[in-house]
C-alpha cells in the first residue's frame, strides 16, 4: 500500500451531524460485519482516532485509503459494558476528510446520539447493530463509504465513532411519593417498564402539572434539546389511549422546541432517568390546532427522560494567520470582549 506523510488536523468546534449516524450507515448495503471489521478491513490500517484534554476528536489518515467497497474497522476495542438488546447505545460521531484527516463535523463535544438497539435496527440496518452488538462501551470503530458505492456525484465518506455509553431503554432512579390523589395512578410492568395509567377521574386540572413518578440523576434536558423519550398518552376524558412510542415498539425522538408547550415547559430542567407525569389542558396542548381531534383534550402522558442532547452550535468563523496575537496585535480599547470571556 502506497503511503504519503501523515495529514492530521482538528476541526475547531462541533457543527450539526443532523443525526449522521444512522443515515449515513443506511446507505451502508455490506454485509455484517466481523468483529474487527467488516469489507476491506486492512484498507482502514492508516486510520487513528484520538481525543484531546476536552475531549475533542483528531484523527490521522496516514496514507491512502484504497478501499473499493463499503468497510469499516475497530480502531480501539472498548472495556466497558456490552450493549445488549434492548439498549440504547450512545455513539459519539466524526465526519472526516478521508484524504487530510480533518474532522469537519462532529459530537464527541457536544453529546452522543442515541441508537436503539432492537430487531427493527437489525432488519433495517445490520451494519450499524453488529457494529454496537460486536462492540463494547469505549469502542472506536471507523467506517469507509467509496464514492463508487454512493451514486454519480458523491466522493469518499469517512466517518469514526466511539461507543460512548449504554443505558436501558426505561426510566431508572428512585421512586416519588405522590400525594396528590386527584392524579391518575401510573403502574409499571416489572419486566419491561411499561407504564399503564388508570382512568381520570374528576374534573381535569386547569393548569399544567408536572409530577416525577422516578427521579433520575442523569443530564438536565435544557431548552432546544434534541430529547429521546419513551412514553405514554391518554385522554383525561375517557382514559383512552392515543398514542405511546411503547405501542410502537421503540423510544422516540424529537427536538424539545417542536412539541406541544406543555411538554417543552414540563421536560425543560428534569433529568435523565426520570420518569414524569404530565396533565396537558387544551390550551398547552392542542387547542390552537382547528379541527384536531384532540383539540379540547386534556391530555395525560407518563414520559420516561432516557438522552438528552443539546443543540449543535456552529462553528465560529476562522481567523487570519496571526489574529488575536496579543503581543503583535494588541487589541483597541474599544474591541468587545471575545465569545470566551
Amino acid at each position: 500500500m502506497s503511503r504519503t506523510p501523515s495529514r492530521s488536523r482538528r476541526f475547531r468546534a462541533a457543527a450539526p451531524l443532523s443525526l449522521s449516524l444512522v443515515g449515513a450507515l443506511l446507505l451502508a448495503g455490506c454485509a455484517a460485519p466481523e468483529p474487527r471489521g467488516a469489507g476491506d478491513v486492512e484498507a482502514l490500517e492508516p486510520v487513528s482516532l484520538s481525543l484531546t484534554e476536552d475531549g475533542a476528536p483528531e484523527v490521522t489518515v496516514d496514507g491512502t485509503i484504497e478501499a473499493t467497497e463499503i468497510s469499516s474497522r475497530v480502531l480501539k476495542d472498548g472495556d466497558g459494558e456490552e450493549v445488549n438488546e434492548g439498549d440504547l447505545a450512545l455513539v459519539q460521531t466524526a465526519i472526516v476528510d478521508p484524504e487530510s484527516g480533518e474532522v469537519t463535523a462532529e459530537n464527541f463535544t457536544q453529546g452522543a446520539e442515541a441508537v436503539f438497539l432492537n430487531e427493527t435496527l437489525k432488519e433495517g440496518n445490520d451494519v450499524l447493530y453488529d457494529m454496537l452488538d460486536q462492540n463494547k462501551v469505549g469502542a472506536q470503530i471507523s467506517f469507509f463509504m467509496p464514492a463508487s458505492q454512493l451514486g454519480q456525484g458523491a466522493t469518499d465518506q469517512l466517518m469514526v465513532f466511539q461507543i460512548a455509553d449504554s443505558r436501558p431503554a426505561r426510566a431508572e432512579g428512585e421512586p416519588v411519593v405522590v400525594t396528590d390523589e386527584s392524579l391518575p395512578a401510573v403502574t409499571l410492568d416489572e419486566e419491561s417498564g411499561e407504564p399503564t395509567i388508570a382512568a381520570p377521574e374528576g374534573d381535569a386540572p386547569e393548569d399544567l402539572v408536572v409530577q416525577p413518578l422516578i427521579q433520575g440523576d442523569g443530564e438536565e434536558v435544557g431548552e432546544g434539546d434534541y430529547v429521546t423519550i419513551h412514553y405514554k398518552g391518554v385522554k383525561w376524558s375517557d382514559g383512552e389511549e392515543f398514542d405511546s412510542s411503547w405501542s410502537k415498539g421503540a423510544p422516540a425522538g424529537f427536538q424539545l422546541a417542536s412539541l406541544i408547550s406543555g411538554w417543552s415547559e414540563g421536560l425543560q430542567g428534569q433529568k435523565v432517568g426520570s420518569q414524569v407525569l404530565l396533565v396537558v389542558p387544551p390550551a398547552q396542548g392542542y387547542g390552537e390546532s382547528d379541527g384536531h381531534e384532540l383539540q379540547e383534550e386534556t391530555l395525560v402522558f407518563v414520559v420516561d427522560i432516557l438522552h438528552t442532547m443539546p443543540p449543535a452550535q456552529p462553528a465560529p468563523a476562522p481567523q487570519p494567520e496571526g489574529e488575536g496575537d496579543a503581543e503583535e496585535a494588541p487589541a483597541s480599547p474599544s474591541a468587545s470582549p471575545s465569545a470566551s470571556e
